[in-house]
């Protein structure tokens, strides 16, 4: 039996949808958009980027050219592992769409790559600070309050220091009870 690697048939699946949309004319943002979720779905990240990309392109004002931007962030973040590319369209993101509800998240984001996957302290320190600044409500604050706090330590020295300033339990004494009274 032939087996064909995986690698192969991921840019086989990548080209024929690259294919698929120049072949067929331009396609409304709702069909690439489609597009885009199956090959989201396929965890296909170079069909989803190259999508991304085409919606961008044709659609820079569209209605989902806000999401297949952030989505994109996504694919080179969680997909391609590509870290400093996906800062750089976060970054894009936030200052392109600064009032949407995915631009906390994104802008958290930033400061999280930067400190967990490129150990960029610094950076990730001045991106939680803007962070907070901008979203002192938002549920992501504690998470970069913390992760402010616990900059450039590791994930044994902060339990270390959560242990040492943990309340130390008390023992109880014990209480005798009143045995019940039937009416």
């Amino acid at each position: 039996m032939l087996k064909i690697p995986l690698g192969k048939i991921y840019i086989f699946a990548a080209l024929s949808i690259v294919f698929i949309i120049a072949g067929c004319g331009k396609q409304s943002e709702e069909e690439l958009w489609k597009h885009l979720m199956q090959a989201r779905n396929d965890q296909n990240f170079d069909s989803t980027i190259q999508v991304c990309n085409t919606i961008l392109k044709e659609y820079p004002n569209g209605r989902l050219a806000a999401p297949a931007s952030y989505m994109l962030a996504e694919s080179y973040r969680e997909g391609k592992k590509d870290y400093p590319r996906a800062v750089e369209l976060y970054k894009e993101f936030v200052q392109k769409y600064p009032d949407l509800n995915q631009t906390p998240v994104a802008m958290f984001l930033i400061g999280f790559i930067y400190n967990n996957n490129l150990n960029m302290h610094d950076s990730a320190r001045v991106a939680y600070q803007a962070f907070v600044e901008k979203y002192p409500h938002h549920d992501l604050t504690s998470s970069a309050e913390f992760e402010l706090q616990t900059l450039g330590k590791s994930p044994d020295q902060v339990l270390k220091e959560q242990m040492a300033s943990a309340p130390k339990p008390t023992k109880k004494k014990k209480m005798l009870k009143a045995p019940l009274r039937k009416p």
